[in-house]
């Protein structure tokens, strides 16, 4: 880094001086006052302020702090200083340094930002604000000394505020010592704060000076530090944006990206320790959250135990509740850095950053944070929330969700175990359990038959979308948490409201049919109805655990064990309708386990079922089914048959089912043309077929159609245009996350490119054939 000149070098020694004459005047003390109450000699004061004594003993210093009734971090920073200037002995720098590190990585955008305002006119003051432990200090050096020289050839000055500290450094404080650095004389600093910010602010004007601002608490300490409009240029950092202060830019600061944190520690532990080790050096990164202090942590232990592999420690990381104690090295603690913030909260704001980790999934609204706390007023909840963003204890990862991250998530769970009873806090989890299978109810009302019962009561009361559009983005956004939920009412043994849940989200499912977590809302949906003995529902969400397996793509297996269970439950509680849709998904996993016939006759038990009990919708899945089972079993003329007498058919009265059932039945008549070699046919009707708006497996649905089309076309000879659907099935498969039949599709790719080969070298070989006779 850059330093002062020699002037501002020789100055810079006398900060000790500066400081206690500042604090004698504030005490309206005389220097024969101080001596006395001090015990410290005139002489010996005058020498002190004068620069010329730059570093007293311990004793001496204490007996001044005594004297000047000091608290405990007044006390430390005159120590400090005096300290420093019994090291230097001499001229030396400015009372507080930034120091760089040679391993520094990352921050490219941020350095090249930094530079830009630098080299501006608009803005003098930048925050680089940001999460403890994200180095914002290192970063500040490295700017310190990337910038100085070339922009600020007078150098740069920088003071540590401690806003982290219970006593942050006055401002008036901040200012002796920065004036004093940057060379103005001890005894012509005024008392007066407002004439030595003017001081101040002069001295920046007629430098080209950086001056850094560390560690700053809030925007009182810091505006008076911040520079005229035309002065020097002032870096200050915080763990607070300090929204309050006027014309600066801000920068935040957050974690390092994946490879960035690989380097870090690739960098620390050098490559004798990390070749080779690339999957436990990511796992590393991973589990310190890509949090700069937490990998430094990590780099200093491996380096100091060479004995020990990054495997070694990753593995002690993983797990949880001893991670953050493993996060310490010498002086250097992740739970420390954490505890600064924390500490700094009042208590409403501590119980809902604790309460946050009750939640099961990662990020959250406003909404559900109140539940969590038992606030009634969401304005007081929106509020917390932000302050806990401002204090780097949350993240807003969308505008209005916040989320913790994972070190902050394990500090704020130390917190609520340390801090309360287990009784409030497993009623708060049930109330938030309670509330939010009450939302999921009553949000899955819009998408099922008319009459669904309501949900039950609650004393919160629970979320009641408008429309189904509300209602649908609610149930997506808020999926891993009213998922979460149901193993907590589990627990509580509310059978009854789990139930209640899986219910009303049935046809809601059929829209969303990718989602994983189907099997856990009917798993659980089974086993409520089984602790509640009622084997009528035991067979319907055995059913709907059968249909998750089925349009999951398997095991099939399981779609038939389920759906066997299915139907002897329903068979015991004489529910004939569950019978039927357990012999639908009998069919529906013969039919994938290459057994057409056996799915042709279980298919016809559903159809006769549900013509008994004049089920709509299930007639017209259940005769879809057995036309797909009988062209499976080579009777595609009867398939389509069957297939087109369903067009046009009643499929009941479940909202978007309808359009649903019609789409998929006119895929299975392409199928059927496919089977029966009437290409052309196959191709108008694959054309004709549109993806069902109203569910999420359109991606899929869409893909499969056009695989089809692309057979069609390359047997009605146009491969260019197979080829083209083929892509786009492929690019729809992976979107969708089903890797098999985006594997299928490769390979059917790369058959028709292998076909186009060989037709053109058979073309050129036909040509010269032509040319020899």
């Amino acid at each position: 880094m850059t330093r002062l000149s020699s002037s501002d070098v020789s100055q810079g020694a006398t900060a000790f001086g500066a400081m206690v004459r500042s604090l004698r005047r504030a005490a309206r003390l005389t220097l024969e006052e101080l001596s006395q109450a001090s015990g410290v000699s005139v002489r010996a004061l005058g020498d002190m302020e004068r620069g010329r004594s730059r570093g007293p003993q311990r004793r001496t210093v204490d007996a001044l702090a005594v004297a000047l009734k000091l608290d405990r971090e007044q006390r430390q920073r005159l120590q400090r200083l005096a300290d420093a200037g019994r090291d230097r002995g001499g001229p030396a720098a400015p009372p507080y340094l930034l120091r760089t590190v040679p391993d520094f990585t990352g921050r490219e955008q941020e350095l090249a930002d930094l530079e830009t305002l630098a080299r501006g006119t608009r803005a003098r003051t930048v925050v680089l604000f940001g999460p403890g432990g994200q180095g914002k200090t290192t970063l500040a050096a490295q700017a310190a000394r990337r910038l100085a020289g070339e922009l600020f050839p007078d150098g740069c000055v920088s003071v540590q505020l401690h806003g982290m500290s219970d006593t942050p450094l006055p401002a008036a404080e901040a200012l002796v010592l920065l004036l004093t650095a940057l060379g103005h004389p001890p005894d012509r600093i005024p008392v007066d704060p407002v004439a030595r910010e003017a001081v101040y602010r002069a001295t920046l004007s007629t430098r080209r000076v950086l001056v850094v601002l560390d560690d700053a608490a809030d925007e009182a300490q810091a505006r008076p530090l911040l520079p005229d409009a035309e002065g020097g240029f002032v870096l200050v950092t915080s763990r607070r944006p300090l929204t309050g202060l006027e014309g600066v830019r801000r920068i935040r600061l957050g974690a390092l990206s994946g490879r960035e944190s690989v380097t870090l520690l690739e960098r620390i532990l050098g490559a004798s320790r990390t070749d080779g080790q690339s999957e436990a050096i990511g796992r590393l990164a991973e589990l310190c959250g890509h949090l700069p202090l937490a990998l430094r942590i990590v780099g200093n232990r491996l380096s100091s135990r060479p004995a020990w592999t990054p495997a070694r420690l990753a593995d002690q990381l993983a797990d949880e509740e001893r991670r953050l104690g493993t996060l310490v090295a010498g002086d250097l603690a992740v739970r420390g850095a954490l505890a600064l913030s924390h500490r700094q909260l009042t208590a409403p704001r501590r119980l809902l950053l604790r309460r946050l980790t009750l939640l099961p999934g990662r990020d959250t609204g406003p909404r559900l944070a109140a539940v969590l706390t038992g606030e009634d007023d969401p304005i007081v909840v929106q509020d917390a929330l932000d302050l806990l963003v401002e204090r780097g204890l949350l993240e807003e990862t969308t505008p209005g969700r916040y989320a913790l991250h994972d070190l902050v998530r394990l500090f704020a769970r130390e917190r609520l175990h340390a801090e309360e009873l287990p009784l409030p806090v497993e009623a708060a989890a049930l109330r938030m359990a309670d509330w939010l299978l009450r939302s999921a109810s009553a949000a899955g009302r819009w998408f099922e038959a008319p009459g669904a019962p309501e949900p039950w009561p609650g004393a919160t009361p629970a979320f009641a979308p408008a429309s189904a559009e509300e209602a649908e983005e609610w149930l997506s956004t808020e999926r891993d948490h009213w998922v979460g939920a149901l193993k907590v009412m589990f627990e509580a043994q509310r059978f009854t409201e789990i139930l209640h849940t899986a219910r009303t989200l049935y046809w809601f499912s059929d829209r969303w049919d990718a989602w994983p977590e189907w099997r856990t809302v009917f798993t659980y949906g089974v086993r409520a109805a089984a602790a509640l003995g009622d084997r009528a529902a035991e067979a319907h969400q055995l059913n709907c655990l059968a249909w998750t397996y089925s349009v999951r793509g398997g095991p099939f297996e399981q779609t038939e064990e389920h759906a066997r269970r299915a139907l002897e439950s329903a068979t015991q509680a004489g529910d004939t309708g569950q019978q039927a849709w357990a012999w639908v998904y009998i069919a529906g996993a013969c039919m994938h386990l290459d057994r057409p016939a056996e799915a042709a006759r279980a298919a016809e038990d559903a159809v006769r079922l549900f013509e008994a009990t004049g089920d709509q919708a299930g007639l017209a899945v259940s005769r879809r089914l057995l036309g797909s089972a009988l062209r499976e079993s080579g009777r595609a003329e009867e398939a389509l048959a069957v297939h087109r007498g369903l067009l046009g058919t009643d499929a009941g009265d479940v909202p978007g089912f309808q359009e649903f059932a019609q789409a998929i039945l006119r895929h299975e008549i392409a199928r059927d043309l496919l089977a029966l070699r009437h290409w052309s046919d196959a191709v108008e009707t694959y054309r004709a077929v549109i993806a069902p708006a109203t569910h999420g497996g359109t991606d899929r649905f869409k893909a499969r159609a056009l695989t089809g089309l692309a057979t069609a076309l390359e047997h009605c000879g146009d491969p260019a245009q197979a080829r083209a659907q083929l892509v786009e099935a492929h690019r729809l498969f992976t979107s969708a996350g089903d890797t098999t039949a985006a594997e299928r599709t490769a390979a059917s790719l790369e058959r028709l490119a292998a076909h186009a080969v060989d037709a053109g070298r058979s073309a050129v070989e036909d040509n010269a054939d032509g040319r020899d006779g």
